[in-house]
């Protein structure tokens, strides 16, 4: 019996050492269960997205734009988001509004557009999605720092209407082969407007068909505003009040500050007019020709000044004022369309630009980092873009900057400044024009506001 029972207690034992191995080798021990799967992945930003192996139907997002450059940023986000493709629809000089209407009528709507105009007739028109709702559960959104009033000028009624894709930075590009020609050094990061009225004039040489400023609208644009401010003469630019409701274009100050810059033309012969300009072949109109010593500048001129300058070129930061010494930036409105049939696949599209791998790109082609970041502040010395250039310079007009209002301004598209200052700075015109058109826009731009209410 004792036998028998040793037998019977080995064969037991036996069985649940097989039990134990067959265990083993399938992998069931808790020590070798795999963890779960998560439902999401995480990005560096935060961002979700599906896992690899979770399948998603083709989605082709139609973008309204008018610039052609963002081909790589495209393929950037196509790489995070495989199975979304950006499909670039150009504008062509075709009002943005009537592109809209023609997709929606073709039964294949846009989805997302820049804008061209203000965003309160897009509102007005029901064209476009509030994206309150979307930034405030997205987690890129949540975890980046913006600055401060960086909604600002495309909130309308509580509604965010758009984002700024893009902040393009302006500088004031510089001819250091010309400034070198003349014997005049390359001006400090902490210049006066009266240095650069000073060098401008000093580098000016009729008979070898040089001059100190380009024969640009740019000037009248953006710098005479800028100095408005710099001087204490308006609180925004474009001449604008500190609330945005009222243009001091006619008040005698800002008046002068336009009669400056078409002294420029009229009295010290540093910049041509649009006839003197025409009469010599248009050569002074780009500053790429290398017969003029100061232009304004934004990222889109950059790609052909380093591939095709003859001269050595650098950036400045604008001038200091009497008060103080800001630049000018402008803020490129993306817009989420509400005839859309992919609005969630388009938001990713929007929150993706504040992602880093999007802003480290912006910074490679000119554009300034939107997001505040140690990190992103750090890359302006690594991008190949300002390499040899002067970064401080790049730097302190991003700090400095001023943006350009108007997308929620009522009635901003009657607002005739450009066309007024454009023709009094290069055509010699009757500053006097400024106080009629001004009173008229003042008087219109409040009955609008009204009417909105």
């Amino acid at each position: 019996m004792t036998n028998k029972q040793n037998i019977g207690w080995k064969l037991m034992l036996l069985c649940l050492i097989f039990v134990f191995l067959a265990a083993c080798s399938s992998g069931n021990t808790p020590a070798n269960n795999p963890p779960a799967k998560s439902n999401n992945v995480k990005t560096e930003e935060g961002d979700k997205q599906p896992p690899p192996d979770e399948k998603k139907d083709p989605v082709t997002l139609k973008l309204i734009s008018w610039s052609d450059s963002y081909t790589e940023l495209y393929k950037k986000f196509n790489e995070k988001y495989p199975w979304i493709t950006i499909e670039q629809i150009p504008v062509n000089s075709q009002p943005i509004m009537e592109i809209i209407a023609a997709l929606e009528a073709a039964g294949t709507p846009a989805d997302l557009t820049w804008i061209d105009t203000d965003l309160i007739s897009f509102d007005q028109s029901g064209l476009l999605e509030d994206l309150t709702p979307y930034i405030e559960k997205d987690s890129t959104f949540q975890s980046v720092k913006l600055p401060d009033g960086f909604y600002d000028t495309m909130t309308y009624k509580n509604k965010k209407l758009a984002v700024p894709f893009v902040d393009v930075p302006m500088w004031i590009l510089v001819n250091k082969t010309l400034l070198d020609k003349h014997g005049v050094e390359m001006p400090g990061n902490d210049w006066t407007y009266d240095d650069f009225r000073s060098v401008a004039k000093q580098v000016t040489d009729p008979d070898a068909g040089e001059y100190g400023l380009t024969t640009q609208p740019e000037f009248q644009m953006r710098l005479t505003s800028t100095k408005a401010i710099a001087d204490g003469h308006a609180a925004n630019l474009q001449y604008l009040n500190a609330d945005l409701t009222q243009s001091l274009l006619n008040t005698p100050d800002v008046m002068n500050d336009i009669r400056w810059l078409a002294e420029f033309v009229s009295k010290d012969g540093s910049m041509q007019s649009n006839a003197k300009a025409a009469e010599q072949g248009d050569v002074t109109r780009e500053f790429i020709n290398g017969k003029t010593a100061f232009a304004i500048g934004g990222d889109w001129v950059l790609p052909n000044l380093k591939e095709n300058a003859k001269f050595e070129w650098d950036v400045l930061p604008f001038p200091k004022g009497k008060v103080s010494q800001p630049g000018y930036s402008i803020y490129g409105p993306l817009s989420l369309l509400s005839g859309s049939k992919h609005k969630e696949e388009a938001f990713l599209w929007i929150s993706f630009q504040f992602s880093k791998e999007a802003q480290k790109w912006k910074i490679d082609q000119g554009a300034n980092a939107s997001v505040i970041d140690p990190e992103l502040t750090a890359y302006y010395e690594q991008t190949p873009m300002w390499q040899g250039k002067n970064i401080e310079a790049v730097k302190i007009a991003k700090e400095n900057a001023v943006i350009q209002p108007g997308v929620t301004i009522p009635a901003w598209s009657e607002y005739n400044w450009n066309n007024i200052v454009n023709e009094i700075v290069f055509d010699g015109a009757d500053i006097n024009k400024l106080i009629p058109e001004t009173d008229k826009w003042n008087k219109r731009t409040l009955e609008v506001r009204d009417q909105l209410k």
